[in-house]
């Protein structure tokens, strides 16, 4: 008698789905952030759910087919399979939902109610559509064949499945909406995922056609399950016209996808983006009311110096042309093709995805790298893939190791093999086997990035370019590649990391930065991102209230992590709550574990509140605080300059206004406006002229002004007799640097070349410094051919 419960499980299909069901949601109710209710589990519960609707539908067309016939009228045929193949569908929906809720006891969802709406658009709409191309594929499929007409139910599910496939091939987009397989919103590393107007108006058009084929259904359905002739429709002419309508609506918004933003091609991003500049190797396409469109001569330029350094060093070259879209912000690169801050380039596609940024730009060589990558992985994607025993086994960590190699990106004055040898100092340094797979994703990506970067620079610098290519092209088999096994050259590049002199302030500097874990290690990624960003919003409108109120949801949700409440403190300030923003900034700042990036941004914030109330003194003695951490360059500018202001009661609050601390749209024309006029004021103060030049200087590259920066520049590093010079030689390197990129901006090759040597034989700058310096070395030597100093600069309309 025990084994009937499992019997009857094994043969009765309802049975079945519903276990499968449960053991499914089960199972993902385990997994951190995925096993939540939120935008994760319902992206991977829609494609079985809606499979398992398929067969919901087919097995009502099949009880109604074996039941007797009713002494009644006859209903429509729709009217006696629907509801029970909705009852059976939303019963699923209802367990899947059930599982995740009682998972709320162990795996939290910090959202539920924009989990609901996930959910509902989701796995839930998914399910209905299965379900109604059951019963299309049972009705055509007359022969009682139930795997056949599982197989016909399920073919819009793989023709969709395919289109879906193809345009995340083919468009320029790293998103994807499907009617059965749920909706992908993009990039990983753009944690804020959030219900948009594209998934709405997607689902809109799923509806409607849905709509439409379920009168169809009931059209050409004769009360016996036959289907009807053609001619049927005729004599309901208000389901005929009903279903006409809706398939027009669907129509309109399916033709016009790119319209409301669930799919784009190139041509629809062309028209975004008009403006279109054709190089050698590059169409490059921007918007003509953006800053790059006023130096399309440096664009271009950057965008060849980056192709010719890679094509010297790879020793191949992707097809051409590689198209570039330059987008004025990451809001608008969000809308048109689902990535904001993250800057993506498919390999396979052979496009680049930037956000428009001063020159130089900082991804541009690191995103180019991975078109250069295409050529040498698979034929398809071109990626570092083999079959395994597992099936396709994608290597990550080569295609993000590939690129940090060809195009390393130095930070705080550290170079990569620096980063890396500051994640083994901190123990955070992830084994490479851990990388080598999907797993790559499931790692911090400041982790992930550095140490795969790191290696692979290594074996280049070790072995050359070659054995590298021949390891992106076989996927990763480093025996073949190099005769030594994965193991056996990782115990080598550790040697480098630990042999490798870091002093303590570079891992303090970088200690905030790689303690940021993995968004699978945090289950309110999402919800959080998502609350910042709405605080932004709230800031740029005005609407303090607001945005303190999405802070202080944060540090709720994530109490663990200190820079939520340094940032609660500084929006309490820029509302103008100082006391209290004093009050919880003190708070914070008396925590034994503050890594010295967070202590040196609440010492600041009391330094600049103390400014404001007039108190110099205390002022100071924060921004001395600040300045004995251990901060970027940049920062340590900063604090520098406001620590001048507190020597001189007239310069004071001209600094205070420039730095704007409490200012919370800092890229408002009227902000530079008034910094540019602050600027003046200094250089005006006869004792800190130095100073005002300097900050006059760093405006005007803001304005994207070369020369007239190299003007300010010069003054700056050079006072007229009598006045003081810059104070520091963080400030005075600040002011070369400065220099460097005005004097390219402007032709000015020969000076900035003697700018450069002048950064060089620098006694304190880092490996990174010395790379980037070196970078601007070889730049300077292209441009001086590629844009020489006589020639004109072209216009900035669309071509």
């Amino acid at each position: 008698m025990a084994t009937l419960p499992l019997r009857r499980l094994l043969v009765e299909p309802a049975l079945r789905r519903r276990t499968l069901v449960v053991v499914l949601t089960g199972a993902l109710s385990s997994l951190p952030l995925v096993g939540t209710l939120g935008y994760e589990s319902a992206l991977v519960l829609s494609g079985p759910l809606a499979l398992l609707g398929v067969a919901t539908g087919v097995d009502a067309v099949r009880a109604e087919r074996a039941s007797p016939p009713d002494d009644g009228p006859p209903a429509s045929y729709l009217a006696r399979v629907g509801p029970v193949m909705l009852r059976d569908v939303l019963g699923l929906v209802g367990l899947a939902l059930l599982v995740l809720l009682v998972a709320q006891l162990w795996n939290r969802a910090c959202d539920p109610l924009v989990g609901l709406a996930f959910f509902g658009l989701g796995p839930a709409i998914s399910a209905v559509l299965g379900g109604l191309c059951g019963l299309w594929g049972a009705t055509l499929v007359r022969r009682d064949a139930r795997r056949r007409q599982l197989l016909a139910g399920c073919v819009p599910l793989l023709v969709s499945l395919a289109v879906a496939l193809a345009r995340l091939y083919a468009d320029p987009v790293v998103f994807a909406h499907d009617p059965f397989w749920g909706s992908f919103a993009g990039p990983l590393y753009d944690e804020a995922v959030a219900i948009t107007p594209r998934l709405l108006w997607f689902r809109a058009y799923n509806v409607a056609l849905a709509l439409a084929a379920a009168l169809a259904f009931e059209l050409w359905t004769r009360p016996d399950g036959t289907l009807a002739a053609w001619t049927q429709p005729r004599r309901r002419p208000w389901s005929t016209l009903a279903m006409l309508l809706l398939l027009a609506l669907g129509a309109s918004l399916g033709l016009r996808a790119e319209r409301y933003h669930f799919n784009a091609t190139v041509e629809s991003l062309s028209r975004e983006l008009p403006g279109e500049l054709r190089t050698e190797h590059f169409v490059i396409h921007y918007d003509p009311a953006s800053p790059a469109a006023r130096e399309l001569d440096l664009v271009e330029a950057e965008h060849e110096f980056a192709w010719q350094r890679l094509a010297k060093r790879v020793g191949r070259e992707p097809a051409v042309p590689v198209h570039s879209f330059v987008f004025p912000t990451p809001e608008r690169k969000r809308e048109l093709i689902g990535a904001g801050d993250t800057e993506v380039a498919p390999p396979w596609r052979g496009h680049l995805y930037l956000n428009d940024q001063p020159f130089p730009h900082r991804v541009l060589h690191h995103e180019l790298a991975h078109a250069f990558s295409a050529p040498l992985g698979d034929p398809l994607l071109g990626l570092p893939a083999r079959l395994g025993l597992g099936g396709l086994q994608l290597n990550l960590a080569l295609v993000e190791g590939f690129a940090e190699a060809l195009a390393p990106r130095p930070r705080e004055g550290l170079d990569l093999h620096d980063q890396a040898a500051v994640l083994e100092r901190l123990e955070l340094r992830p084994s490479l086997s851990s990388l080598m797979g999907l797993s790559f994703w499931g790692k911090s990506s400041r982790h992930a990035y550095a140490a795969a970067g790191s290696f692979c620079l290594w074996l280049v610098e070790t072995r050359g370019v070659g054995p590298l290519v021949a390891l992106y092209g076989n996927g990763g088999d480093f025996s073949a590649a190099y005769g030594l096994s994965l193991a056996e050259l990782e115990s080598q590049w550790v040697e480098l990391l630990r042999a490798r002199p870091i002093r303590e302030r570079d891992i303090e500097a970088l200690r905030q930065r790689y303690a940021k874990r993995a968004i699978f290690e945090r289950p309110c990624a999402h919800r959080v991102a998502n609350l910042l960003v709405d605080a932004h919003r709230a800031d740029q409108r005005g609407d303090h209230e607001t945005s303190l109120a999405h802070h202080r949801s944060v540090c709720e949700l994530e109490p663990q992590r200190a820079q939520h409440r340094v940032a609660l403190g500084r929006a309490l300030a820029q509302a103008g709550y100082f006391e209290e923003a004093r009050a919880t900034l003190e708070q914070v700042g008396m925590e034994p574990e503050l890594t010295h990036t967070l202590a040196s941004m609440v010492d600041e914030t009391l330094g600049d509140l103390a400014v404001q109330r007039g108190e110099l003194d205390r002022a100071a003695a924060h921004y001395q605080a600040a300045l004995g951490r251990s901060v970027s360059e940049s920062v340590a500018r900063r604090l520098q300059i406001e620590l001048l202001g507190t020597r001189d009661a007239q310069l004071a609050p001209l600094v205070l206004d420039y730095i704007a601390p409490f200012e919370t749209n800092d890229a408002s024309p009227r902000l530079a406006t008034l910094r540019m006029y602050l600027a003046t004021r200094i250089r005006e103060l006869g004792p800190h002229a130095a100073l005002g030049w300097y900050l006059v200087g760093r405006q005007l590259l803001v304005a994207r002004e070369g020369q007239r920066a190299v003007e300010a520049f010069e003054h700056a590093l050079a006072p007229a007799e009598g006045q003081a010079g810059l104070t520091t030689t963080e400030l005075e390197r600040g002011a070369r640097e400065g220099l460097l990129v005005a004097s390219v901006r402007a032709r000015h090759y020969a000076r900035a070349r003697e700018v450069l040597a002048e950064l060089l034989h620098d006694p304190e700058i880092g490996n990174g410094d010395r790379y980037t310096y070196e970078l601007w070395a070889e730049r300077i030597e292209f441009f001086e051919t590629f844009r020489p100093a006589t020639q004109a600069r072209p216009s900035a309309g669309p071509s």
